[in-house]
């Protein structure tokens, strides 16, 4: 396997480490007493959205198991990719694609996120730019 696809595989994984790592957390973090006060303060405030209702508190627990879902598919999507591509080189615009999502997603990640999400989505921007840099270096 050349350069171009092992650091779009080492990206991809990254990905996936992220998502998976986000979900567990979310999932299985204890929660101090201020947290449940604030979560019992999120759930009490309902939200109506295109005739459904909700609460704050439901509409963020859906996003942050979005997000780790999603995240994970992002890079088993690209893993795909990678495996039913075996003998031909990655597409650019894909690389490219992942690129800019990644570096969107880094920037996000550097203004509210924390150390963990910022390596992980930082591992995964500098693969896909690697795997450009040895595509157009060929």
């Amino acid at each position: 396997m050349n350069t171009e696809k092992i650091s779009s595989k080492i990206a991809s994984w990254s990905l996936m480490f992220v998502g998976i790592g986000h979900t567990i957390t979310d999932l299985t973090s204890r929660k101090t007493s201020s947290q449940n006060d604030f979560i019992i303060k999120m759930k009490e405030f309902p939200i109506e959205v295109l005739g459904s209702n909700a609460t704050i508190f439901s509409f963020h627990q859906g996003f942050s198991l979005m997000m780790g879902l999603l995240l994970f598919g992002y890079g088993l999507l690209n893993i795909l990719i990678l495996r039913n591509n075996q003998t031909s080189p990655i597409p650019v615009n894909i690389v490219f694609f992942n690129i800019v999502i990644c570096l969107i997603s880094l920037v996000i990640s550097i203004k509210y996120f924390f150390i963990v999400p910022i390596l992980f989505i930082g591992i995964a921007f500098l693969g896909f730019t690697i795997s450009l840099i040895t595509k157009r270096i060929k």
